[in-house]
C-alpha cells in the first residue's frame, strides 16, 4: 500500500499551490489529491455547460469534489450514493441522486454524455456502455481490471485516469472555485496526528462521506516541540 503520514515532508516547489485563504490548514490539506483527481477526470471527459454527467460514488472523497466541480462547469449532474448520503449529494449540487441500494442506475439513466467512475463497482463498464450516448465518454479511477476487457459500442471513448500530481493548474482552479463559494471540502471527521492508528482502527470497514482529515498542532511545531 502506498502512502505515509509525517508531521514534516520535503516537497518540490513545482508541486505546491497557494492554499485558499478561507480554509484552515486541516481543511486545506484534505483537498489536493481528490480535487486534482476529479478536476482532471472531468476535463478528460470534456464536461462543459449543458453536458449530462453521471458520477458513480457521489459521497466518496473524489465524488464530493466531482459533483461540485461539474456543477461549476455548468453540467447536469446525476450521481449514485447510499440512502443515508442522498441529502449530502443534493446539498453539493447534484440534480439527480440515485440510491444504489434500492435502484440500478443502468435502468434509470439514458443518453448521458459522460460517466465518471469513482468506485469500480461490478459491471460498471458494461452498464456505462448502455447509458452513454453515441460518442459518449467514460473515465474510471477504480475499475481497471474490468475496463481492459470491455468492448465499447457507439464510438464511446473509455479511459483510465492516471492522475498527474504535478498539475498545479488544477490546484489553482480548485482554489478559485473554493474562494468563489463553488467548492468546499467534505470532511467526515478529524483525528490528531498522534491518534492515526486509532482512527484507522475505528474507521476500518466503514464508509464515510468525504475525507478523514489529520490535524497537526502548528503552534507546537513552530516551537519545535
Amino acid at each position: 500500500r502506498l502512502g505515509a503520514w509525517a508531521d514534516f515532508a520535503v516537497v518540490p516547489a513545482k508541486k505546491l499551490g497557494v492554499a485558499p485563504n478561507c480554509l484552515n490548514p486541516t481543511q486545506a490539506s484534505s483537498l489536493p489529491v481528490v480535487a486534482i483527481t476529479s478536476m482532471q477526470a472531468l476535463e478528460k471527459l470534456g464536461v462543459s455547460a449543458g453536458k449530462k454527467v453521471l458520477i458513480i460514488g457521489g459521497a466518496a472523497s473524489t465524488g464530493t469534489m466531482a459533483i461540485q466541480i461539474a456543477k461549476a462547469m455548468g453540467a447536469y449532474v446525476a450521481t449514485t450514493c447510499s440512502s443515508k448520503n442522498q441529502q449530502l449529494c443534493k446539498e453539493l449540487g447534484a440534480d439527480q441522486v440515485i440510491d444504489y441500494q434500492n435502484q440500478k442506475w443502468a435502468d434509470i439513466i439514458r443518453d448521458f454524455d459522460c460517466v465518471y467512475d469513482c468506485v469500480g463497482e461490478r459491471f460498471v463498464c458494461a452498464n456505462a456502455n448502455t447509458v452513454l450516448k453515441h460518442n459518449g465518454k467514460f473515465v474510471t479511477i477504480a475499475a481497471m481490471r474490468e475496463f481492459y476487457s470491455q468492448k465499447w459500442d457507439k464510438d464511446i471513448q473509455g479511459s483510465v485516469l492516471s492522475m498527474d500530481s504535478l498539475d498545479v493548474s488544477a490546484l489553482n482552479k480548485a482554489k478559485d472555485l473554493i474562494e468563489t463559494n463553488n467548492l468546499k471540502p467534505v470532511i467526515a471527521g478529524e483525528c490528531e496526528f498522534g491518534k492515526i492508528l486509532e482512527a484507522l482502527t475505528n474507521f476500518q470497514g466503514k464508509t464515510q462521506p468525504g475525507k478523514i482529515a489529520i490535524s497537526i498542532d502548528l503552534t507546537d511545531m513552530a516551537k519545535g516541540e
